[in-house]
């Protein structure tokens, strides 16, 4: 009897810990499945379990006149469709827009050639410009600029056959016809290295690489990136040789009107902090392979 009395407490002590057990187990289950589910989804510019940087959603309510070029590829084109824009600036802007939370005016970036986007941004009509914009001394008496988020150098472009230009120390001498498009860095370049007599003006890219493939003209010079692409796409007939040059004096960066800054005085910061993020995790580096590479 004592035995069996014994038996029936030890079955009895069995379910009550197993009822215990059991009991733990859901608990912490339910207690690992709460953050999960209400975690919001990470940006693609924030890793999987990052936490999020001080300054996201720092613009949330702000809304912006965007402005780019739909002229410069890789940086900011329209895709054959003639409507679509596309390239590294547009993706970059969006990765922006994703980190600060400002608006778009109108949902939609506005595009237009050099001349008439940067008199629009030092007017005011244009709160922010993202177009591979040279943040020169000249600009910024007009406009404030971000920190640079893509450093481009300039190359010589000469005809496919021509073997004779090998660098650009061999148009230093004037022997050569040089293209050069008005108002770019290229062009700041050629005018205080290379002999006037020798350099032949256009007011676009496209003309200079033309008068080169015509013969109009031995050499060009211009941004490595943008030539780089053309040439990649069979744009263009032509070849680069030696080396970039001029690093460092064609710093792209965002461009801010005084208007815009005067009335969110952070903003600057708020944009530097941005692109300081995304140079950090490597979102920066992934467009440069994508679209300049």
């Amino acid at each position: 009897m004592k035995k069996k009395l014994l038996s029936l407490i030890s079955v009895a002590l069995t379910f009550a810990m197993t009822a215990v057990m059991l009991t733990g187990c859901a608990g912490g289950t339910e207690a690992a499945s709460q953050p999960e589910s209400s975690t919001a989804p990470a940006a693609s510019s924030q890793a999987a379990g990052e936490s999020a940087p001080s300054f996201q959603g720092a613009l949330k309510g702000v809304t912006l006149a965007v402005g780019t070029s739909g002229t410069y590829a890789p940086f900011s084109y329209f895709k054959e469709d003639g409507t679509t824009l596309q390239g590294f600036d547009v993706e970059f802007l969006n990765e922006l827009q994703k980190l600060l939370g400002f608006s778009i005016k109108s949902d939609k970036l506005q595009d237009m050639d050099y001349g008439p986007l940067t008199t629009s941004v030092s007017q005011g009509q244009l709160d922010v410009v993202a177009a591979a914009l040279c943040a020169t001394d000249e600009r910024k008496k007009t406009m404030n600029f971000t920190d640079t988020y893509y450093d481009a150098g300039i190359v010589v472009v000469v005809g496919e056959n021509n073997n004779d230009i090998k660098s650009v120390d061999d148009l230093k001498d004037g022997k050569y016809t040089v293209a050069v498009q008005a108002g770019t860095i290229a062009y700041e370049y050629a005018a205080a290295n290379l002999p006037e007599k020798c350099l032949k003006t256009f007011d676009s890219q496209s003309l200079a690489y033309k008068a080169v493939e015509g013969g109009q003209a031995d050499a060009t010079i211009y941004d490595a990136p943008g030539t780089a692409y053309s040439i990649k796409t069979g744009e263009i007939k032509l070849k680069i040789v030696g080396d970039e040059f001029y690093n460092g004096q064609a710093p792209y960066a965002i461009a801010l009107s005084f208007n815009i800054c005067k009335a969110n005085p952070d903003i600057v910061q708020n944009f530097n902090d941005a692109i300081a993020y995304l140079q950090s995790n490597g979102t920066i580096d992934q467009l440069k392979e994508k679209w300049c590479e």
